[in-house]
């Protein structure tokens, strides 16, 4: 029976608790609520990750008490089963589509019998505590001797380096997923290929005749990022369109009122654009509802395209013109990576492995319709 990815990671966590005796034998287990949002669940997944539990022998539930950690669980020493974890951390949490496909790629992976999966996520929007959890998880791999290896969304930049380093020094594998690591730190990585990707979304906005092709990003100063601003000024470089400061307008985070701010700082210029790349789906789909709330029409007025491929799902796309990540085949390269690097006895130099995101079209995109949006000039008007 399949387990959904949310239920297999709060049963792993739990599992790695109790066998580290953090969870302590004849004790009970927090409440529902508290679990659910501990782990950022729904209290239903919690349920199922209990019964999953039981079903293991590591907690006994009793009626109406809260479920109790089994002494049979463990051994008499109370230390570990036996068991090695592979950790997997993910942005921004397991709910998120795209580290959802990701995980679904690492399950995919064969594991030998005795190395289970450790699944953790970021949890509320105060960034400081995201960074801070991302530090503890890290050290947690250091430190812990069960943990064999990780597969890591690499958050925290240059403020998470000293957990970074702790990982290095224990000696286990970590492989970063979607951005390269940083700073000094050198490490297996398995990616998109950005740069290329975005110079073909912009391409094909340069081939519908488009010369005032906007941009508007993020402020994460990561590979996947500065991968697209560059095939982004690439290929304007390419079709002789030079590059404006103006057009690219940077927002704090992708939210809605900052994506708008940046929409309309783009349409209040003489010239506006006929033709906006978001740097990801979420910031495309904000521009396109922007738009919309505007009364300006999409692709005739203009045109859009994002970056990721999260609507693929949805009939024609969603209507979004995209590059279309490949998470899920990501996850499972990273996943065989890590369980290469466990096994191997001698391990070699570290690999970067970069996958295609071949272009989505759909109706977002259209050829320009000339002096649309562009503030006119009188005199101009009048001559022709």
């Amino acid at each position: 029976m399949s387990v959904s990815p949310l239920v297999v990671g709060v049963v792993e966590e739990l599992a790695r608790r109790i066998h580290l005796g953090d969870l302590r034998a004849g004790r009970s287990l927090p409440s529902e609520r508290h679990l659910a949002d501990e782990f950022g669940v729904s209290r239903m997944v919690v349920r199922s990750a209990l019964q999953e539990l039981t079903r293991r022998g590591l907690i006994v539930v009793k009626s109406r008490c809260r479920p109790i950690v089994s002494a049979e669980a463990l051994r008499s020493n109370g230390s570990t089963t036996g068991h090695r974890y592979l950790a997997i951390w993910l942005w921004p949490d397991a709910q998120d589509l795209g580290a959802s496909m990701i995980l679904k790629g690492i399950q995919r992976v064969s594991t030998a019998p005795d190395l289970k999966l450790i699944v953790a996520g970021t949890l509320g929007t105060d960034w400081e505590l995201i960074l801070e959890s991302e530090s503890r998880f890290l050290h947690s791999i250091a430190e812990d001797p069960t943990i064999a290896g990780a597969v890591v969304w690499y958050l925290g930049g240059e403020r998470n380096l000293p957990a970074l380093r702790a990982v290095r020094a224990s000696g286990k594998p970590l492989i970063f997923v979607d951005r390269q690591p940083p700073g000094e730190i050198e490490g297996d990585f398995v990616g998109t290929d950005n740069e290329n990707a975005a110079d073909d979304l912009v391409q094909s906005l340069v081939a519908l005749g488009h010369r005032n092709i906007a941009c508007v990003t993020n402020c994460d100063p990561v590979s996947s990022v500065k991968g697209r601003l560059a095939g982004y000024r690439r290929a304007l470089a390419a079709a002789n369109i030079p590059f404006r400061k103006e057009y690219v307008q940077q927002v704090l985070n992708d939210e809605s009122q900052g994506v708008n701010n940046a929409l309309s700082a783009l349409l209040d210029l003489r010239e506006p654009p006929t033709a906006i790349f978001g740097v990801n789906d979420h910031t495309a789909l904000h521009i396109l509802e922007s738009l919309s709330n505007r009364g300006i029409s999409v692709p005739l007025e203009m045109s859009v395209v994002g970056f990721d491929g999260l609507l693929r799902w949805v009939p024609g796309g969603g209507g979004l013109t995209t590059a279309r990540q490949n998470f899920e085949r990501i996850g499972q390269i990273a996943a065989e990576l890590c369980i290469e690097r466990i096994e191997a006895e001698q391990r070699g130099p570290y690999r970067h492995l970069l996958l295609e995101a071949p272009l989505m079209n759909s109706s977002s995109i259209g050829a320009p319709r000339k002096g649309s949006l562009h503030h006119s000039n009188p005199l101009e008007e009048v001559i022709t």
